[in-house]
């Protein structure tokens, strides 16, 4: 199990739609161990909201999404 993510996290990332962007972003995270914290400073945003986009509970934002892209094609 990556570091820093509960078994309840990893199973709501894995069940989520990887149609949405932060779902993608999600499955390279967990792949490449990488923290939800350097994610969120990265974005400027909250580890909660990083939360809600890996599970697929909210979106990512229009005005993110260029960059939420070039995070996943950096860590890909």
């Amino acid at each position: 199990m990556p570091i820093g993510y509960s078994r309840r996290i990893v199973a709501e990332i894995e069940q989520a739609d990887t149609g949405k962007i932060g779902v993608r972003l999600a499955m390279i995270c967990l792949l490449r161990d990488i923290p939800v914290k350097y994610v969120a400073d990265y974005l400027g945003v909250s580890r909660v909201t990083v939360y809600t986009w890996f599970r697929g509970k909210t979106n990512v934002p229009e005005r993110l999404n260029v960059k939420v892209q070039k995070l996943i094609n950096k860590l890909s």
